[in-house]
């Protein structure tokens, strides 16, 4: 066991009558600060730590695992150095050493508690001294003085099920954060999965009041956009309209490697909070609409959160989305040279050869007159839609790029 699971977090949770749901956290900045930096994990992170702390049991997240067993499959010939490779399994966040400053650190469990224990705590993201309440779905906000009723509204809280609630105390460690960071992205009530395991969980139906920030619109003005479209070639089966992979070069593979690289609050950014992973998107549009600088250690903090910057500078600079700009001057390059690539449904990555299609095929148990090719243009928002789908959907090519296209199409009449 790591000394770093030493170190503890304490909060109290206030537990509905029927012991079955937790209904709100109050937590200090310690905690609070540790659920916010999970925005800041490039997605290519998130899935190592949690493939190394959960082993086989680490849980899928739509298609973004098999993406990730993809890359690290793929012989290392094909990638235009080794660094390349490793730069996707194991992506560099651009806030990892005020990360290090974390009391619990999801992204490096190295610490020792002498490194932690006994120092007064100044905050990394939010004000020491500040106190903050969260939702069982992950709505965050100050814990500052005002309607009880109103704040409860806020965090999609019915009062009544206030009556007869239990106030508990916690304590976290590096066990239940992870427990926290997997939940928030597979669970619609992580808080309550976590402490009342076997509950019957459901969402919340009470509605969060949500500012008027409009994030996607914000950060269009970012992205460079030119008339450049990816060409792919789909390979569908003709008697049930199913996809069995497309056919891609160097320049979708790179798009899709490098989603690894991004962090997940940049990709809540462009997706304006509508990712479909709902807790994820509470805890986005929370900093949006319920934090202001006061309760922030700077003022560059909170854009910091809502779109933290990728990284490396030498591919990407700080203002710009993954290669979806497809600007010609940048060195976005993954893998090298212009060969052609399969990618299945669930985005697994394999090189196109004559054989391995064939016996994709077979092994489908297709004969080759029931396949039907056509080729489709992606662009921005092909891109954005299939990155929304990979996170939630293990088919994501046909959820975030088929469907939509058939859908805009128009019927023909019989």
């Amino acid at each position: 066991m790591s000394e770093a699971e030493e170190v503890k977090l304490d909060i109290k949770v206030v537990i509905n009558k029927e012991k079955t749901k937790v209904l709100f956290a109050e937590a200090g900045s310690d905690f609070t600060d540790v659920l916010l930096s999970f925005l800041l994990l490039p997605l290519g992170t998130i899935l190592k730590v949690l493939k190394e702390y959960y082993g086989d049991e680490a849980p899928v997240i739509g298609s973004l695992k098999t993406l990730y067993n993809g890359v690290a499959n793929l012989d290392s010939i094909h990638f235009r150095t080794g660094a390349a490779k490793q730069r996707l399994l194991i992506p560099t966040s651009y806030c990892e050493s005020d990360m290090l400053e974390l009391r619990v650190n999801v992204y490096s469990t190295q610490h020792t508690t002498s490194d932690i224990s006994g120092k007064t705590y100044n905050g990394v993201f939010t004000e020491s001294a500040s106190s903050f309440v969260i939702s069982d779905d992950l709505r965050v906000m100050p814990n500052v003085a005002g309607s009880i009723i109103k704040t409860l509204s806020n965090l999609g809280i019915d009062v009544a099920h206030m009556d007869g609630a239990e106030t508990r105390n916690v304590t976290f460690g590096l066990n239940e954060i992870m427990a926290l960071l997997k939940g928030s992205l597979v669970s619609p009530n992580p808080l309550s999965a976590l402490l009342l395991p076997g509950s019957q969980i459901k969402p919340a139906t009470v509605k969060a009041e949500q500012g008027n920030t409009v994030l996607h619109e914000i950060d269009q003005t970012d992205i460079s956009v030119n008339n450049k479209k990816m060409i792919l070639k789909v390979m569908l089966q003709n008697s049930s309209n199913e996809l069995l992979f497309v056919q891609a070069d160097d320049d979708f593979i790179n798009f899709i490697f490098g989603v690894l690289t991004v962090p997940l609050g940049r990709v809540e950014s462009y997706l304006g909070s509508n990712t479909g992973l709902k807790c994820v998107d509470n805890l986005h549009r929370s900093i949006a609409d319920n934090f202001d600088h006061k309760h922030l250690k700077s003022p560059w903090i909170k854009d910091l959160l809502i779109k933290p910057t990728i990284y490396d500078p030498r591919y990407v600079p700080p203002n710009e989305f993954f290669p979806l700009n497809f600007n010609p001057k940048r060195n976005q390059d993954h893998v090298k040279g212009s060969r052609m690539y399969m990618v299945r449904d669930d985005l697994t990555v394999a090189p196109l050869g004559l054989t391995s299609t064939l016996s994709v095929l077979n092994g489908l148990k297709i004969s080759l007159s029931d396949v039907k090719e056509f080729e489709l243009q992606v662009g921005l928002d092909e891109g954005l839609s299939i990155v929304k789908a990979a996170l939630t959907s293990t088919t994501a090519l046909t959820d975030g790029l088929i469907k939509p296209i058939f859908k805009k199409q128009p019927k023909q009449q019989k």
